[in-house]
């Protein structure tokens, strides 16, 4: 059975008004009665809904939960392993796996509850829905965000989780999909396509459309938006797609890649470009680029360049990162707001 924000919210507050929720299992194999969800447990919940997938709410019997989110592989099992077994070595005793990404599994087997494809979830040409997560479809979701993962030389990244922030938009209304591709030789071919499946949910109904990735996902969003994808936002995360700085044989040319690209883009969706401090991958001076270029062409975008704090081509995979600035990444992208601290 999916579940909706409102329905899990309703779900977590009513159970911690409950006198006595339910009966658990204990490891005696006897069964005793478990508490409501406390104050704590419900603030909880509500922190992990701004999280992607995988992830799983966990509660055990004094009524306390553990949570874990973002965490990659081909299914939601290792969330939910690592969040069970905090759980269980805080109360010495079995704890209720209630919701895994959205979906209400409470006193259910996950694996029966959870189907790995959303009903009624096509491919959108080469964009799959993100797998074991619900879907509102175009006519009900608040719009379509489609993650693009970066890429590392022999490793295949479909299976990676999509970084933490992008449960803002989730939380929201919003579907989610993905746009894997297992080797990354040709980012303009990429970009088509992407372009391309872009079209193709615009037909299907989706109202909004937010493209966002990081490194060569991030790359292949934008220049997916100079062919001409009709999105409302793009979200870019450590942009790059030349290799590390080291291995470069010409740091020029990336850079000139990379202007060529971003004095392309046309004023109409909002863009974000986030940037950190010691990435292997930035040839630097690109955030002055897309500052000098966003005010030529009178492009709506947000520049959060080495925010403090912050180092490394990965660093917004950090729940550092999503705590900070996720919300105003959303509202941004959402309504236009520049808000603290993107704004700084």
């Amino acid at each position: 059975m999916k579940i909706s924000n409102v329905a899990l919210a309703a779900l977590v507050f009513g159970l911690a008004s409950a006198a006595a929720a339910q009966t658990t299992s204990t490891q005696s194999g006897t069964t005793s009665a478990t508490p409501g969800l406390n104050k704590e447990a419900a603030r909880l919940f509500s922190d992990f809904q701004n999280y992607g997938p995988h992830r799983a709410f966990v509660v055990g019997t004094d009524g306390k939960a553990n949570w874990q989110a973002s965490v990659s592989g081909a299914d939601p099992s290792t969330a939910i392993a690592s969040a069970m077994k905090r759980c269980e070595a805080r109360t010495q005793k079995p704890c209720t796996l209630h919701i895994v990404n959205n979906y209400n599994v409470a006193n259910q087997d996950w694996r029966k509850a959870v189907p790995v494809r959303a009903v009624d979830a096509p491919d959108i040409g080469q964009l799959r829905p993100e797998p074991y997560w619900s879907m509102r479809g175009p006519q009900l979701a608040t719009g379509l965000i489609v993650w693009s993962h970066g890429y590392q030389a022999g490793v295949n990244a479909a299976n990676n989780a999509p970084q933490p922030w992008t449960g803002r938009f989730t939380r929201l209304g919003y579907d989610l999909y993905r746009f894997d591709r297992e080797w990354i030789s040709d980012w303009a071919s990429d970009a088509t396509v992407l372009a391309d499946a872009v079209t193709k949910a615009r037909q299907m109904g989706y109202r909004r459309i937010v493209l966002a990735g990081q490194s060569a996902g991030a790359w292949v969003s934008l220049a997916a938006l100079v062919r001409g994808a009709k999105v409302d936002g793009v979200i870019s995360i450590s942009a790059a797609h030349h290799g590390t700085v080291g291995n470069m044989t010409d740091t020029k040319r990336a850079r000139a890649d990379w202007q060529h690209m971003i004095r392309a883009l046309k004023p109409g969706p909002s863009i974000l470009l986030v940037n950190f401090a010691h990435d292997d991958y930035d040839v630097g001076g690109r955030m002055d680029d897309a500052t000098d270029a966003f005010a030529a062409s009178g492009v709506k975008a947000m520049v959060i360049d080495e925010p403090e704090g912050f180092k490394g081509h990965g660093a917004g995979s950090e729940f550092a990162f999503a705590r900070k600035f996720g919300a105003c990444i959303a509202a941004f992208i959402e309504r236009g707001v520049e808000e603290e601290p993107c704004d700084d």
